[in-house]
């Protein structure tokens, strides 16, 4: 992690830019950087940093080797690439009244449905075989609709307008209706917890997910995928179809957005902070979440001229860094001078879920989106119905007329 500031106690020179310019002294923090200001305070050199592009060092290869004028220190940080990811949004949709039950609970109950029904059919036949005469007994069909309508008036506590004269009938229905009463209970309990506590739908958190949800995601520079961008895998591939990259004002505005719906890349640092960019505005990341996994990941180490006499000693003072824990110490110190603490609270609290946690919530016309498309549809199938009805009753006495 680095930062640069221009002209503020600067601490090196940028040899990329003209001697007369006011970018010619700045001023860089970082935890790599400060082992680099404590090498040069101890050996005694001077620090500039070259913003030319110059491209004349040679290449670095991913087995760590290299060619052209750079030699390697030892690693430095694990630097890991991550993203912010759009909040997982509340679900309000038409299959809202099912959620109360599983989907094998739910098979439970309209297999018990069918058993009431079955039950039912075979008690009022039973009967109407006992205590009807011949001629006034009814069949298989009327049987069957007084076992389907009782059964669906028991499960939504409808009273039904038959009379049972038979003990067993009047048993099974008494065992139905308090069957169907423990299910609806249980059913209105559990669409109580459901729409006072918001359900939400899965956010692109993981590696995986930001592929399945192809979301697209975004940096202001080539360099946040350059490492990956040569891999062969199908996963970094189709991740890599929707990576864009924008300018720091582009960037700023999508993330300013009502709604944002786009991913950005931040780094994560070894000890538990981020790198963000100035764009990333407080405003923003209330909409966003941390993944819970990297990208990718790497470990930086400092390109230095080959043959560089001094690259022993510069591997010395890493290894000595990283036994005496300065390491942690610098980020924490870094951190805190240059980075906005209240940008790294709300990142932090959108890890383990914590975001997820809202608690109840009020109703609103949102909650009753589901129940209001099953009452459009009902009122639509009865309109349709009630016509169909109609034609069959105008049919039924045209008929009537012809044979007449």
């Amino acid at each position: 992690m680095w930062n640069r500031q221009v002209n503020t106690n600067s601490n090196a020179r940028d040899i990329g830019v003209s001697e007369d310019s006011d970018l010619r002294n700045v001023y860089i923090d970082g935890t790599e950087t400060r082992v680099v200001l404590n090498f040069c305070e101890k050996f005694n050199c001077t620090i500039e940093i070259d913003t030319s592009d110059a491209n004349d060092w040679g290449n670095v290869y991913p087995n760590m080797s290299g060619d052209g004028a750079l030699d390697l220190s030892m690693y430095l940080v694990r630097s890991g690439i991550t993203c912010l990811v759009p909040a997982p949004m509340r679900l309000a949709s038409w299959y809202l009244p099912l959620e109360p039950f599983q989907e094998s609970l739910w098979a439970a109950i309209l297999l018990c449905l069918c058993m009431e029904t079955i039950g039912l059919i075979l008690a009022y036949k039973s009967e109407q075989e006992l205590y009807v005469p011949p001629s006034y007994r009814d069949g298989w069909w009327k049987c069957t609709k007084f076992g389907l309508s009782t059964t669906f008036k028991l499960l939504i506590s409808q009273s039904g307008n038959s009379k049972a004269n038979s003990l067993t009938v009047r048993a099974l229905l008494f065992v139905c209706f308090l069957n169907d009463l423990i299910i609806t209970s249980i059913y209105g309990g559990g669409l109580a917890s459901i729409l006072t506590v918001p359900s939400m739908d899965e956010a692109a958190d993981t590696v995986q997910r930001l592929r399945l949800h192809r979301l697209q995601w975004a940096a202001n520079s080539e360099a946040w995928v350059s490492a990956i961008r040569g891999s062969d895998e199908p996963l970094v591939r189709d991740l890599l179809n929707n990576f864009h990259i924008y300018n720091d004002d582009r960037l700023l505005r999508l993330a300013q957005e009502q709604m944002v719906r786009i991913g950005f890349t931040v780094e994560r640092l070894p000890f538990g902070h981020f790198a963000i960019g100035n764009y990333l505005v407080p405003q923003a990341i209330d909409q966003l979440v941390i993944m819970k996994d990297d990208l990718y990941f790497q470990y930086t180490v400092a390109f230095v001229p080959r043959l560089w006499p001094l690259l022993d000693q510069f591997n010395t003072l890493i290894y000595n860094w990283h036994s005496s824990g300065f390491d942690k110490y610098w980020e924490y110190r870094v951190v805190a001078d240059n980075l906005d603490l209240k940008i790294q609270q709300q990142v932090e609290e959108t890890m383990s879920g914590k975001k997820g946690d809202i608690g109840p919530d009020m109703l609103g016309m949102s909650n009753f989106a589901g129940f209001l498309l099953v009452w459009i549809l009902g009122s639509t199938l009865a309109t349709l119905s009630f016509f169909f009805e109609l034609l069959y009753a105008k049919w039924l006495s045209e008929e009537h007329l012809n044979i007449t």
